[in-house]
């Protein structure tokens, strides 16, 4: 269900008055505005996610997995020629340290299990240096009965290392309690006190006017059926808006059944204003919070990165980018695969990769 929008008359001070605003009249008119507009942004990305996600399925996650693919033909070609062709030791090395290292990138991407056999064959020393690591590990868990299957019931500490090492004197145990039970500061006693308060402040403004719309509308009091029906969906309506902390929605929907004259807003108190703005605030913030969250999650999607995504009409264009730069990657490397085949060429590629090993 698409959001009310909040009627401008209501937000619009009257045109001639005598009276200036009040700081909170005006401060409830800006925010307001900047509600109005953080929703249509968050329309705007949403409408931008769903044809993105439609994209992404068509065009870019095809393009995607072929890449990957062929990224392991290139490594598959690169551990045959490492097995066919004669080449000099240095030159032997780089090559095996570079096939290990693409086959170490491509296993966090891909589970095919060749992948494993040709890290393996080209790990060389580090291979050696982790199995011994590993194996040197697995021995000292075994003496200090570290490892879990070998550590029988863990009963007695002198038996049992680790449980004598994480017995807690009476002493650290009363540190722990100590600082579990440490009292809280005035200052911090001062602050969850407002926070309360003002989520009290903030509950009862949203449940006073939800009631004034449930008590006008509720459809079990109708007997006519089609007003039955108009009356369930109003509350429909009224019922997310109060699920979701929505004050102008709330405030529009009393305008709309004629619960509120179009300029009551502006003859309230400053006082009963201040809980409005109180809200408004806490409304701005969740909208803001969920337009980031859209983004983050589009950009994991897409591949870009969130600082980079500017405007929802935007996207398209950094989406079509994306598109044609995994297509130029493809053509690359489809080019790259053919040329591995001249030795003069391969000769080139290993003198670049063993500059991109030191570095």
């Amino acid at each position: 269900m698409p959001p009310l929008r909040f009627p401008a008359l209501v937000l619009t001070p009257p045109a001639q008055t005598d009276n200036p605003l009040s700081p909170e009249q005006k401060t409830f008119n800006r925010l307001s505005q900047q509600i109005a507009k953080a929703r249509q942004q968050m329309s705007d990305w949403e409408s931008a996610m769903e044809a993105t996600r439609k994209r992404v399925l068509k065009d870019l996650l095809p393009l995607r997995d072929q890449h990957l693919q062929l990224r392991i033909q290139l490594l598959v070609q690169l551990d045959t020629i490492s097995l066919t062709q004669k080449l000099g030791k240095a030159d032997n090395e780089t090559l095996s340290q570079m096939i290990a290292r693409l086959a170490e990138n491509l296993m966090t991407e891909s589970s095919d299990p060749q992948l494993q056999e040709i890290h393996d064959r080209h790990g060389g020393p580090d291979a050696e240096e982790q199995a011994m690591f590993a194996e040197m590990k697995a021995s000292m868990e075994d003496f200090f009965n570290l490892n879990p299957e070998a550590a029988g019931d863990g009963k007695g500490s002198s038996e049992n290392p680790k449980a004598w090492m994480e017995e807690e004197t009476p002493q650290t145990q009363s540190q722990r309690e100590s600082q579990r039970t440490r009292p809280k500061t005035a200052r911090q006693k001062a602050q969850e006190a407002r926070q309360a308060e003002q989520a009290g402040q903030i509950h009862q403004s949203l449940q006073g006017i939800y009631r004034r719309l449930v008590s006008a509308v509720h459809p079990d009091r109708e007997a006519d059926p089609v007003i039955r029906a108009q009356k369930t969906a109003l509350m429909q309506r009224i019922n997310q808006a109060y699920g979701e902390n929505d004050l102008l929605q709330l405030l529009a929907l009393q305008h709309e059944l004629g619960l509120m004259d179009a300029q009551a807003i502006h003859k309230l108190g400053d006082a009963h204003l201040k809980k409005y703005n109180q809200a408004l605030k806490e409304q701005l913030a969740t909208l803001k919070r969920k337009i980031q969250e859209l983004q983050q999650h589009l950009s994991g999607n897409v591949g870009i990165s969130p600082f980079a995504m500017q405007s929802p009409h935007a996207l398209a264009r950094d989406l079509q980018e994306t598109i044609q730069a995994t297509r130029q990657a493809i053509s690359g490397l489809r080019q790259e695969m053919k040329r591995l085949s001249q030795p003069a060429h391969l000769k080139r590629w290993i003198k670049t990769a063993r500059r991109e090993l030191a570095s």
